[in-house]
Formats: C-alpha cells, sequence, structure tokens
C-alpha cells in the first residue's frame, strides 16, 4: 500500500471537528480522483452512440485474437460491425465463466494493473473476477455525472449503506466527502441524528439502499420534518420498488436510482427528466433479450439485462446475460439522451417467485400491494422456506389498525393459491443480508 492509499484508508480515524475542517478545504475532485477521472467525466457530455459502437468491436476483435475462451470458440473469426456481431457471437453467463476463469483472461494481462473481486453472490457461490486497479476514473467518472444532473458538486452527502459505527454517531471521510451514518440501525434514534446532522452541515444528497431511504423518509414524513433543503437522494444495490419511489418522492425529495453488478458491464441511471432508466453508451453495450435469445426492440417487453465491457481488456466478457431484466422503453427524452432505455429493473429474477404448492408460482410484483395499505406500514418482507407456505413480516405504522391486518392478509390469500398457508407477523425489523443490503424476498425455494 502507498503512502497516498495509506492516508486515504486512515484519515476517517481523526476526530470528526478535524474532518469536518478538511473536508470544507475539499473542493477539487481531480485533486483526489485524477485528471483521467476528470477527463473521462468531461468526455461523457460529448458522446455518441456511433464512438461507443467502434470501441465494442474492437474490444471484441482484441477477445478473439487474446483471449482462450473466445479464440477457441471462434477460430479466425473477425467482428466487422454490431450485426455481425450480434449474428456470431454466442451469450454467456455465470455458470459458464465459473466453469474456467482462466480462459476468459487476455494473454496479455499484467496483474500488476489489476486486482481481484468477486461477485455478491446472493444468488449462490461468487463469481471470480479480475478487475483493474484503476476502475475509479470510469465507475465513479460515470456516478458523479449521473448525480449532477440532480444538482450534485462534489458537495459533501450523507451516506447510509453497509457501514457499522461504534462509540460515534457517524464519521467523516474528508476525501469522498462523505458524512456515513450506521446503515444497520434504522431506528428513529439513528434517523433523528441523521437528520440533524444534514440540517447542521447543510448536506443536501443521502446516498442509501431503497430500502433505507424509505425507511428515513418513513420517519421524516412521520415526525413532520421540514425537507425543503433535501434535494435528492441517491439510491442504488438493491431492486427499487414502486412504493418506495412513490413515498420518497411524495416529501417532494427528487429520487435517482442507479443500476450496475459487479461484473461491471454496463451502467444506467434515473433520468431526471422521464424517470426511466437510461443506460451510458460508452461504459459497456448493452442489450436486451427474451427467452429465445432474441433482441427485444417493442416496448413493453421484460428481457434480460446482457452486458459487454469496454474498460477490461484483462477479463472481457462479451455478451454476458447478467440475470437481471427491464422492460424496453422507447423513448426520446426531453433531456436529450440518445441511447438505451429501460423501466422497473429487476435484479434474481428467480428470487422475485413466490411459489404454491402445486410449484406454480406468482411474482413479488404481482403481490404488491394497494396504496392506501402501504400508506399504514412502515416496511414489508416475505420470507418463502418451502413452496405454498409464506410468511409476512410487516413493520406497523403509526395509523396502522386491526382491520388493515386483515386487509393484507385478504389481499395475499386472493393472489396465491386457495391451498397456500400464509402467515403475518408485527416485527420492528426486517432482515437484512450481511452487508446490510434489504431483499424484498427471501427465498429457500429451490427452482424447478
Amino acid at each position: 500500500m502507498g503512502i497516498k492509499e495509506y492516508i486515504f484508508s486512515k484519515i476517517i480515524e481523526l476526530p470528526n471537528f478535524i474532518n469536518y475542517r478538511l473536508m470544507l478545504f475539499n473542493r477539487y475532485p481531480n485533486y483526489i480522483f485524477g485528471e483521467k477521472y476528470v477527463k473521462y467525466k468531461n468526455n461523457l457530455k460529448n458522446n455518441t452512440i456511433k464512438k461507443d459502437e467502434l470501441r465494442l468491436l474492437e474490444l471484441v476483435n482484441y477477445s478473439l485474437k487474446h483471449v482462450k475462451y473466445y479464440k477457441d470458440k471462434y477460430p479466425s473469426l473477425q467482428i466487422n460491425s454490431i450485426e455481425e456481431f450480434q449474428k456470431k457471437v454466442n451469450f454467456i453467463d455465470k455458470d459458464m465463466v465459473m466453469e474456467d476463469t482462466s480462459v476468459f483472461l487476455s494473454d496479455e494481462i499484467d496483474m500488476n494493473k489489476f486486482i481481484k473481486g468477486t461477485t455478491g453472490g446472493t444468488s449462490g457461490k461468487p463469481l471470480q473476477l479480475i478487475i483493474p486497479k484503476n476502475r475509479h476514473i470510469v465507475e465513479l467518472g460515470t456516478v458523479h455525472y449521473y448525480w449532477e444532473q440532480y444538482g450534485y458538486n462534489f458537495t459533501p452527502r450523507a451516506v447510509l449503506r453497509n457501514k457499522k459505527i461504534k462509540n460515534k454517531s457517524f464519521i467523516i471521510n474528508p476525501i469522498t466527502k462523505e458524512v456515513i451514518f450506521d446503515g444497520f440501525s434504522l431506528k428513529d434514534q439513528n434517523f433523528k441524528i441523521i437528520y440533524n446532522t444534514m440540517k447542521k452541515y447543510k448536506i443536501e444528497f443521502l446516498q442509501c439502499y431503497p430500502s433505507s431511504g424509505y425507511a428515513f423518509a418513513k420517519y421524516l414524513k412521520n415526525n413532520k420534518l421540514d425537507v425543503s433543503f433535501i434535494k435528492s437522494f441517491f439510491v442504488s444495490s438493491e431492486n427499487l420498488l414502486e412504493y418506495q419511489k412513490e413515498f420518497i418522492l411524495s416529501l417532494g425529495i427528487k429520487l435517482f436510482s442507479l443500476y450496475g453488478h459487479s461484473e461491471k458491464l454496463v451502467i444506467a441511471g434515473t433520468c431526471a427528466y422521464c424517470g426511466y432508466y437510461h443506460f451510458e453508451s460508452s461504459y459497456g453495450y448493452m442489450e436486451l433479450v427474451d427467452s429465445n435469445n432474441n433482441l427485444i426492440t417493442d416496448e413493453g417487453i421484460l428481457g434480460e439485462i446482457v452486458g459487454t465491457s469496454f474498460n477490461n481488456y484483462g477479463m472481457p466478457l462479451v455478451r454476458y446475460k447478467t440475470g437481471d431484466y427491464a422492460e424496453y422503453v422507447d423513448i426520446e427524452c426531453e433531456c436529450g439522451f440518445k441511447g438505451k432505455s429501460v423501466k422497473t429493473i429487476a435484479g434474481r429474477w428467480n428470487g422475485d417467485k413466490v411459489y404454491n404448492i402445486d410449484g406454480t408460482y406468482v411474482t413479488t410484483t404481482a403481490l404488491n400491494l394497494h396504496n392506501e395499505l402501504y400508506s399504514v406500514i412502515d416496511g414489508i418482507q416475505y420470507i418463502q422456506k418451502e413452496k405454498g407456505n409464506l410468511s409476512i413480516n410487516i413493520i406497523e405504522g403509526h395509523n396502522f389498525t386491526k382491520d388493515d391486518e386483515n386487509k393484507i392478509v385478504e389481499h395475499f390469500k386472493n393472489k396465491l393459491a386457495s391451498d397456500s398457508i400464509i402467515t403475518l407477523s408485527k416485527v420492528k425489523t426486517l432482515l437484512k443480508q450481511k452487508n446490510g443490503k434489504f431483499l424484498l424476498l427471501i427465498s429457500g425455494v429451490k427452482h424447478d
């Protein structure tokens, strides 16, 4: 670890009053993230689809020449157009890569310029990855570019994600300009600290999971607090549920949702104008395919997201099926975006199915409650350990009544088969993964 990396990793251990002052002096991101980061972010504004299609062809042809998997599968192949790429190059997926990750590495790879990583492993065994050390140039450059459309300008932001904090109410990272709170304590006491700190320091943005942002928004409304100084919530890493989105927006707080994944092949963010996800074409090449692997070009059709990265020549994954699904949208957005857009992105598609005892299923989207019921609860989670048996955990809201409880049970009885067993439990907190992420459905059912 170099001196710069050591300082960056240890500086958050300084007292908050020191780091707060250091944070105020930190006004220029190019000094922190480097000139390449600034250049990359600025280039996004002048990006063209044509240029990115050329980058795709360069990446694919490099892979055909230098990566064993593609060399063996497509000997002597050279791709000259997008149409030829889509016709001649087949899809891959996580299972195929996991069979032997070494055959997906470039024969020119310099491991001094790469680090090892993994996928999250939420749907099984994690995939081992090789990613560039300078990944922050593209990653942060793209994310900050998205955030700027919501008014962000390298100003301090509150963070409520996967950090456990001991012996302090919060910690400050003056390098990244983050005021970090305990993401595992979604209680009123912690929310009060977050709100008072944001107001005191005039922090306008909260970076969080959708579930933690929704819980905080509930606290704000239940306590009738002034939120006029909060510009936006930046959410990611979980499926954004429609009721969470509608509630946060109802407070007058803008909401940005980021889609990405550990393989870092494609990235998308919701537009401040239309609300749909725009895929950044300079980050990677996105395709949407149906169950027969046909490209989707018609509106309203749900398909699987397929990605090809432009930024990892060490382990290039070409036409990689992500396991995430989205609905295609054909739109000319008033923001001026020209590229591919989708709505209703859902990860862990198989895990979003609730099974009846006979093996038939309904999706969690189909189980959605009516808005009047969402308004009287502060959280909901489904747990299914076996087919035909569904446990539902809810956090009661201030105005929750026995009648509401009966309506919720009746709602799920009408959605599932008549022989399904439904159990409703009132809890104080919902279950989280070890990294603090929330899953709407925790399923132990083996999929057929």
